[in-house]
């Protein structure tokens, strides 16, 4: 019997370590590109201190990930990831007691679109994807007299909520199989 259970043993191990034998570490996907330039995000007016703290995510999460080398110039790389802003919509979720005329609680989403090509511009991954991520926002400081804060302070305390989950769409963009 314990010839039986030996002779098991080894079998299973067997059937187990040869199945792990193939197993490979990492996605297993072969890019055309191994370095990438992350160009300045363009912005529109309406919103124009987005374009430093989306861009400095973007290339943070990219640099972070460490599939790719972030380089900084166009030359130095293999390809460039353009991104430009097409627009910040809000909408009134709920208004304040005080005044219905006034939001409490806001939902804003941003849209991009996002452009990945080869340095020299010969080839192009994906051109215009669209982007877009959404959070919502409170415009009164919670107090119990809900005195209501500026709505452009509020939304840029908002910008690196928005950009950490922004950055994140676009690393799946770029280095995830399509």
């Amino acid at each position: 019997m314990s010839r039986f259970l030996a002779a098991t043993f080894a079998v299973a191990i067997l059937v187990f370590t040869g199945a792990c034998s193939h197993y490979r570490l990492g996605t297993g996907v072969e890019r055309d590109f191994e370095s990438v330039f992350i160009a300045p995000v363009e912005t529109n007016a309406a919103y124009p201190q987005a374009a430093a703290v989306l861009t400095t995510q973007i290339r943070e999460t990219f640099i972070r990930d460490g599939r790719v080398r972030v380089v900084n110039t166009p030359d130095e790389a293999d390809a460039v990831l353009t991104v430009k802003l097409s627009g910040l919509h809000r909408s009134k979720l709920t208004s304040l007691a005080s005044d219905s005329g006034l939001a409490r609680k806001m939902g804003l989403t941003l849209d991009a679109t996002a452009t990945l090509r080869d340095s020299k511009g010969e080839k192009t991954w994906f051109a215009d994807r669209p982007v877009s991520v959404e959070r919502e926002l409170f415009t009164d400081n919670g107090s119990a007299d809900l005195q209501p804060l500026q709505q452009i302070q509020a939304e840029y305390a908002l910008l690196p909520q928005l950009a950490e989950p922004f950055a994140k769409q676009l690393q799946g963009a770029v280095l995830d199989t399509w």
